[in-house]
């Protein structure tokens, strides 16, 4: 029975230190000690219940005693912890070695008398025990365990009058454990059951510091703002010594520079990238004494800020860590700016809302002259803009990225433009009904750029910068593929803008529904699987969501068309 006891302590004590592992292994380490200490405690006592002998309880006496014996210490800390108490470094390493000492005396058990003057077997109910006639080194272990005793009660006491940023009910909780363990202490030792009640008495303790590390991690303000912080955090991180030795970074930075995942740590940074080259030269520079505190530099179409702070790793080795910014948004602001005030003085001079609509309706006619011009395409321009806007009502209301009302708007103005550069293409190619040469096919590539420069000579001075930037983007990128394969730039990601990935599917959409003169329309649902099967390499990922909930309505659409 007694065995049967102390093996589900010792389950419970080993399951407590688990879960305390699972839920608060990032809390401070000695609580992860002192539910350890338990196990090992429970264990002993498990030990002893089992033995058959003299030799083999004196063995597992000594077990009990490596749990025991550090429990006090781990105890206190972990009341300095939740009262938020902080003790000299030198005070806590004092208290360390008297422990150590006393648990070196209790290992003497069964060499001398120093600690047992005399120990016995016996057994209670078919378990293991023993008696003991104690010596000078089990008075000290008594010392130390009132003297912890005095000092978490006085903690405790100390708390509740003067610290009121403790949380009250972890006050309580320590508290009961300090009741209850001096009472069980008290209680068996009068009636000589101290190996049967203490055990449960340190599960106890375990159940009461689950709770308390629930409220430690509950009122951790700490942690809440770093986790917050960390979440927020859109700038990369990036460490390397001043040995050029690559230290890490953060998963922003992981995220935003691909390159670095090439780099191993602790060994030198590679030269694989324009950002890696400049860190290096950058750090070769302050060796020599440079002062250098911010630099900047440009990458495909992002802006960004470089700046660093300097830590001591050794005394002849030092730690850079450089915080990289995306200051595209700035860049493009001031831009935008200096733009702003050029189209204000002109605005000034001449009526901007009659050129803008006249220039617009030049935009769209021109359009509808290169549509006339293509054998090939009928109406594409009208039906990839229904398109575009089918997608765009949609992601008004659903796209996380909760951009506003004028990029859709300007979407939509933007996509009867896209492919505006075919207007420079020779009819011979715009107009040939079969397959192109590749000389041919080249040709065609180039109408996207040709069609973002037709936007920014007509549009520039009298639109906004944002609305050009949008129309310009449609017109040069809506040809490029997710997976890099596009052209004209062969952009890849989230590099391709946003506008050109949603105005890329409308277009692959109606070629693929449509008829031409070189092919039957496709069924709507071979022409589904080929874009949803393109998500990811084609297309934008993030849209499938999108286009498979837009599905039913493209289709009326089309319908309709035939009908």
């Amino acid at each position: 029975m007694l065995v049967a006891y102390f093996t589900v302590l010792c389950v419970i004590a080993a399951f407590n230190m688990i879960l305390h592992y699972r839920v608060n292994s990032k809390q401070n380490g000695h609580y992860s000690l002192l539910f350890f200490s338990v196990f090992i405690s429970c264990l002993g006592h498990l030990m002893l219940a089992l033995s058959s002998g003299r030799d083999e309880a004196v063995l597992a006496n000594k077990m009990i005693y490596t749990g025991t014996i550090f429990l006090p210490l781990f105890t206190f800390d972990a009341s300095l912890s939740v009262c938020k108490i902080r003790i000299p470094a030198l005070a806590h390493d004092l208290f360390m070695l008297v422990v150590f000492v006393i648990f070196g005396m209790s290992l003497t058990v069964g060499f001398n008398d120093f600690y047992y003057k005399s120990i016995e077997y016996i057994q209670i109910d078919g378990a293991g025990n023993y008696t003991a006639v104690y010596g000078l080194g089990h008075a000290i272990f008594n010392c130390l365990m009132v003297g912890y005793v005095v000092c978490n009660v006085s903690l405790i006491v100390y708390a509740f009058l003067k610290k009121k940023n403790v949380s009250f009910n972890s006050l309580i909780a320590l508290s009961l454990i300090e009741v209850v363990s001096i009472l069980s202490f008290f209680t068996s030792r009068f009636f000589e059951y101290d190996t049967l009640i203490m055990p449960a008495v340190y599960v106890f303790a375990q159940f009461a510091l689950l709770y308390i590390c629930y409220r430690v991690k509950r009122y951790d303000v700490e942690q809440f703002i770093s986790q917050d912080l960390e979440s927020r955090n859109t700038d990369s991180f990036v460490l390397i010594s001043s040995k050029f030795n690559y230290l890490g970074c953060n998963e922003v930075a992981y995220e935003t520079f691909p390159n670095l995942k090439k780099c191993r740590i602790d060994h030198k940074i590679r030269n694989s990238s324009r950002l890696t080259r400049l860190l290096v030269v950058w750090i070769k520079k302050l060796s020599q004494g440079d002062s250098i505190y911010e630099k900047k530099f440009k990458q495909g179409d992002k802006y960004y800020k470089i700046t660093f702070t300097e830590h001591p790793l050794s005394k002849s080795e030092k730690v850079y860590m450089f915080k990289i910014e995306d200051e595209t948004s700035v860049h493009n602001y001031i831009n935008m700016l200096d733009e702003s005030n050029v189209r204000l003085e002109q605005m000034l001079k001449e009526n901007d809302s009659q050129i803008r609509s006249l220039q617009e309706q030049m935009l769209v006619g021109m359009a509808h002259m290169v549509e006339n011009r293509d054998s090939n395409t009928g109406s594409h321009i009208k039906r990839t803009s229904n398109v575009v806007s089918i997608l765009v009502d949609y992601l008004r209301q659903k796209d996380s990225r909760s951009l506003p009302d004028f990029f859709y708007d300007s979407l939509i103005t933007a996509a009867p433009m896209h492919d505006i550069g075919k207007i420079a293409v020779d009819d011979r190619i715009l107009r040939k009904p079969g397959r192109f040469t590749p000389e041919e096919y080249e040709e065609m590539k180039s109408h996207p750029e040709k069609g973002a420069m037709i936007i920014e000579n007509l549009l520039t001075s009298i639109e906004t910068p944002e609305f050009v930037q949008i129309v310009c983007n449609v017109t040069r990128y809506h040809h490029e593929r997710y997976d890099g394969g596009g052209y004209p730039n062969k952009l890849k990601g989230e590099n391709i803008p946003y506008e050109a990935r949603i105005m890329a599917v409308a277009d692959v959409y109606d070629a693929l529904v449509s008829q031409r003169c070189y092919k039957e329309a496709m069924s709507f649902d071979k022409a589904y699987s080929i874009v949803i099967e393109g998500m990811g390499s084609q297309f934008d990922p993030s849209l499938r969501e999108c286009f498979d909930a837009c599905r039913s309505k493209l289709e009326a659409y089309y319908r309709n068309l035939k009908e």
